[in-house]
């Protein structure tokens, strides 16, 4: 089943979307059969062979009998071709404001205190792997093995946290206590695309004194610098799923 909203293919007896872990089933649909395909439209019949319920569009019916597409005749055709799935808004943009400086201010505390502990925790399991010596901090000379694993856990873990969390359902812990989701300007869920690039233009616009964080305070739309470049947007908003 595809999820309504971010479009990923789903198990059918789901309830709640692998990705992006909000219900496969619009409030539409309460009370109603859906069609194992389009999680937003109501079954009207089901597959001869496998059971699977469907909706008009994807019954292929051969001889008066309705399968799916994938256990129906070889030489059978499904009659229409329209989009296997409507994709939903998670939220109506021209009702909800972009998030406040204050807002995005407290969700990156959050998460630097989430990395900072992460990074803490680190360094002690490379303490204790080397004999209770803090040497490779400093320096790469007694212990280059623990020296350049923890820059690269460093490097590697800002840019995964950042990106991972906002790909997937849009939040960060940060953002998520704060009650703010990152979405495109439409509302629709963020693509992978868009999610890897803003997290790598977060870390270019942190940089230069936290410049690209502060352009919000004077732009007219209130956007950041990776706002602007990842074609996305930060919206105040309290999840209720």
């Amino acid at each position: 089943m595809v999820c309504p909203q971010c479009g990923t293919q789903n198990d059918n007896r789901g309830e709640t979307c692998s990705r992006c872990k909000r219900p496969l089933h619009p409030a539409a649909m309460k009370g109603k059969i859906p069609c194992y395909v389009h999680a937003n439209r109501e079954a009207t019949t089901s597959c001869a062979l496998c059971g699977n319920r469907l909706c008009t569009t994807c019954a292929v019916a051969v001889n008066g009998i309705d399968y799916c597409e994938g256990c129906a005749p070889a030489t059978a055709l499904r009659q229409s071709y329209d989009e296997d799935y409507e994709k939903l808004p998670v939220l109506d943009t021209t009702q909800v404001p972009i998030a406040t400086f204050d807002s995005r201010f407290f969700a990156a505390i959050i998460d630097m205190g989430v990395l900072f502990v992460g990074i803490v925790v680190a360094v002690l399991l490379l303490w204790l792997l080397t004999g209770g010596s803090l040497d490779f901090l400093r320096s790469a000379q007694s212990q280059p093995v623990a020296y350049y694993l923890l820059r690269f856990v460093i490097l590697l873990s800002v840019p995964v946290y950042l990106f991972l969390p906002v790909a997937l359902h849009g939040q960060t812990p940060g953002h998520r206590v704060c009650g703010v989701i990152c979405l495109q300007p439409d509302g629709h869920i963020v693509t992978i695309h868009q999610a890897l690039i803003r997290a790598l233009m977060q870390i270019l616009s942190a940089l230069p004194f936290f410049l690209g964080l502060a352009w919000m305070i004077w732009d007219k739309d209130k956007l950041t610098w990776h706002d602007h470049v990842s074609g996305t947007r930060l919206y105040e908003w309290q999840a209720n799923t």
